[in-house]
């Protein structure tokens, strides 16, 4: 707490007195009485709650009583803090707290790591889809086999082309989801089971596998 000579302790207990000047309400009275001051983290005073009562925290979070609290805080500090309640009394609490709070940060990480690379796949995915349509309505009459087939055959190979990076050796069930999604629409265009495109689509990828070889 910059400039300040005095502990997180000691500024939470004037807040308290001054909170209980300023607002006549005795939940609040009952719940803020059990809190203690921990620490000052950053802009942040780090309150502590005991765990058998910490579903009363609500109380010190109301837009009514947040204000008050943050109001006596600068008036104590003379600095506009902010304050966050916790779980505990003491500072090994808040330690326990930090480490929760970074094991959730790495998890959240990792989900926003995973949604983006779905997105990103998913955009690759529909820029494959993209092509394979104007294959399909730059192809004249359509309604011949023989341009089906020609259709069906450009295709094939868009598919080949990209399926190195949008499939890999290892598909996850997000790549499988989008292959089959366009295996069968190439299906309803060109009037051929899916299967049977899928099996050329494997015999392609292994041919130009062992022509590259």
């Amino acid at each position: 707490m910059a400039g300040l000579n005095i502990s997180a302790s000691e500024v939470w207990n004037q807040v308290i007195d001054i909170v209980k000047d300023r607002v006549n309400n005795r939940s609040l009275w009952k719940t803020i009485e059990q809190t203690v001051g921990i620490a000052v983290d950053n802009d942040t005073l780090i309150v502590g709650l005991p765990a058998r009562i910490f579903n009363e925290a609500g109380q010190l979070s109301t837009a009514e009583h947040r204000n008050a609290i943050e109001f006596a805080i600068k008036k104590v500090t003379g600095q506009s803090l902010t304050f966050r309640v916790i779980e505990g009394e003491t500072h090994e609490d808040w330690v326990t707290t930090q480490k929760r709070d970074a094991r959730v940060a790495m998890m959240q990480n990792s989900a926003f790591e995973r949604r983006d690379k779905h997105l990103d796949a998913s955009e690759s995915w529909d820029a494959l889809n993209e092509s394979i349509a104007r294959v399909y309505s730059s192809t004249p009459m359509r309604a011949l086999p023989q341009n089906k087939a020609r259709y069906l055959s450009e295709s094939l190979y868009l598919i080949c082309d990209a399926l190195d990076t949008l499939y890999g050796e290892s598909p996850d069930e997000h790549s499988d989801r989008m292959l089959g999604r366009t295996i069968d629409k190439i299906a309803q265009n060109s009037d051929v089971p899916g299967t049977i495109i899928a099996l050329e689509l494997e015999r392609l990828r292994a041919w130009r596998k062992q022509d590259a070889e």
